[in-house]
């Protein structure tokens, strides 16, 4: 049964008339006639009494108009609703991230934002001043895995990724230029940090190691598939022969030395639950970066990149 008929059906009890009826539905009266027919057809039953003037409904047809006017209003205001929801998703903008920016960089960054589109709405009449409302943070993209991001850009899982870089990261390989577009959002560094002793100094040193000899330090490592590990890899890992999964709690209780962003252990530092354990030499700096699809056609994304390439 075509969801069509039952409107069919309608205007035909409300005209009682197939020439009517075929004009209200734009149909040619053959085509309206044949969809009535089929209706019947599909519901085993006669509706209409074709041999009475004025045409009437035969009982089952009074009865099957009550549930057919029902059921067309349901269908209409449900058509409705999910239009709606679907021109709700259609204004959200996508963002996926790591754990890392999630926590340290992300809620200041937005504040930012909100702050920028307050701004420059009050200078243009017309901006859409609820651009940080549309932005939705992909909270699973937070467990996600190293090209497992890139991925889920390119195949328009999200709309927007923020991450660190460095020239040690795979980033620009997956991306193609041609298709992917970057802003510079900010900079972080990657420290190396311990746990401090009872003589409020660092459990594990580099500095008392020297550059080239630090394998008697225990390391604690990023998982392997992560970018930050391609950092880490490229920099520093060759000195060092064991692995483990990155924890900065373990790091906090002392098992080991490892590399954590700035931005993620600025309480920790403060309050001397963890602190440098390197000379900068041994710091790695790290750009962040938001990338979209330069292909994306989502207008809500356009204005958002648009107040982001000002300065």
């Amino acid at each position: 049964m075509e969801l069509r008929w039952l409107d069919d059906f309608c205007a035909l009890a409300r005209t009682r008339h197939f020439s009517r009826a075929a004009d209200e539905r734009h149909v040619s009266q053959p085509t309206f006639s044949r969809r009535i027919k089929l209706l019947e057809e599909e519901m085993g039953v006669i509706l209409i009494d074709r041999n009475s003037l004025p045409m009437q409904l035969t009982p089952a047809g009074e009865v099957f108009l009550i549930s057919c006017t029902d059921i067309s209003a349901r269908l209409r205001q449900t058509k409705s609703q999910c239009k709606a929801i679907d021109q709700q998703q259609q204004d959200k903008v996508s963002l996926a991230t790591s754990q890392s920016l999630l926590l340290s960089f992300l809620p200041q960054w937005r504040k930012q934002l909100t702050q920028k589109a307050a701004s420059k709405a009050s200078s243009e009449a017309g901006l859409n001043t609820h651009l940080n409302e549309s932005l939705e943070i992909n909270l699973a993209s937070s467990n996600w895995l190293g090209s497992e991001y890139c991925q889920a850009l390119l195949q328009g899982q999200c709309d927007l990724l923020m991450s660190y870089w460095h020239p040690a990261m795979q980033l620009d390989t997956e991306f193609n230029d041609d298709e992917v577009e970057y802003i510079r959002l900010g900079q972080d560094q990657l420290l190396p940090v311990s746990a401090k002793s009872s003589l409020d100094k660092p459990i594990f040193n580099l500095s008392d190691h020297g550059f080239s000899q630090p394998n008697q330090i225990p390391y604690i490592a990023y998982q392997p598939q992560t970018f930050l590990s391609q950092v880490i890899a490229a920099q520093v890992q060759p000195l060092f022969p064991s692995q483990a999964v990155s924890s900065k709690a373990l790091i906090q209780q002392g098992f080991g030395l490892g590399w954590l962003p700035k931005s993620l252990i600025t309480t920790e530092l403060e309050q001397n639950f963890l602190c440098i354990a390197g000379n900068i030499e041994w710091h790695i700096s790290l750009d962040i970066r938001l990338y979209r699809r330069r292909n994306n056609p989502s207008l809500k994304l356009k204005a958002l990149w648009e107040l982001l390439r000002e300065h």
